[in-house]
């Protein structure tokens, strides 16, 4: 008799290989393909917290279905070749890909460059985000930005990230930036540059653009000074208005990005094959 778990969806595993995302390869930025460890007819160890969900609390047996999702958006179609217990290091997941698909990203590739929200709302901003799709988060110091992450928190938020990825099945997952000052938000609006998009009230609603990438900035709860608008104006930006009441700034994120990715992705619906187009060949 087959095993429960067998004939369920299949677990999933987000990889979190050392380093592998800030690495090139012969000129090849961070986030290619080739840099993935997934490799059709090899073997992946899964070790830590991981492991040990997979086998104390899923129960994985040998031979179960598993999907692994490296981060870089490959995804692989896996089993169990074999559980270790390795004393007080605890469990190691030896798993056995049997194939790997490629997917490409999500487009547009949406920016997201908020200032912070406080306390644990940060972090349920970053989890909803990841969902939505955009490519990555840049804690924004503006004017009137009172919340500044340090290190510790950045690297708690890609952990956030990375779960949420996992959860919902996306094969890559939004990158955590450093901090940085509206001058460099603003920094590279040309026609190789991002389209700058800024929240605010006093803008127009959303209009698709086509754009392949998007940098949406989401000011303080305080709001945007006179001067940053302005100066977003004046270097190409297009200030839009993403609803009628005031929000909080992980409202305003989530839903401006919802706003971006839907309108955009209805504007080239029509030269789209739709969302299983996503799926790339398997390698």
């Amino acid at each position: 008799m087959r095993r429960l778990e067998h004939t369920l969806a299949p677990h999933r595993i987000h990889l979190e290989p050392e380093g592998l995302r800030d690495r090139s390869v012969s000129g090849r930025p961070a986030g290619d393909h080739d840099l993935s460890p997934l490799i059709p007819g090899g073997e992946v160890l899964i070790e830590g917290d991981e492991a040990k969900h997979a086998v104390r609390v899923k129960r994985l047996s040998e031979g179960a279905p598993v999907e692994v999702l490296d981060g870089l958006g490959s995804i692989a179609s896996a089993s169990v070749a074999r559980t270790d217990k390795q004393g007080k290091a605890g469990w190691v997941l030896a798993l056995r890909v049997d194939s790997v698909r490629m997917v490409e990203p999500t487009r547009p590739e949406l920016d997201v460059w908020s200032a912070p929200p406080k306390g644990d709302r940060l972090e349920r901003m970053i989890d909803q985000l990841a969902q939505a799709g955009v490519a990555s988060w840049t804690p924004l110091d503006a004017d009137r930005t009172v919340v500044h992450p340090r290190d510790g928190k950045l690297g708690r938020l890609d952990r956030v990230a990375g779960e949420a990825s996992k959860q919902c099945g996306r094969a890559g997952r939004p990158a955590i930036r450093p901090s940085c000052g509206m001058a460099e938000a603003l920094r590279g609006a040309s026609e190789d540059g991002p389209t700058l998009v800024v929240a605010d009230a006093s803008g127009t609603p959303y209009e698709p653009s086509g754009a392949g990438r998007i940098r949406l900035l989401v000011g303080p709860e305080g709001g945007w000074t006179p001067a940053e608008l302005d100066r977003a104006r004046h270097a190409g930006a297009t200030v839009v208005s993403f609803g009628v009441h005031v929000m909080r700034i992980e409202t305003a994120c989530v839903v401006a990005a919802g706003v971006i990715m839907a309108g955009e992705s209805g504007r080239s619906s029509s030269s789209a094959v739709g969302p299983a187009s996503e799926a790339g060949p398997e390698r």
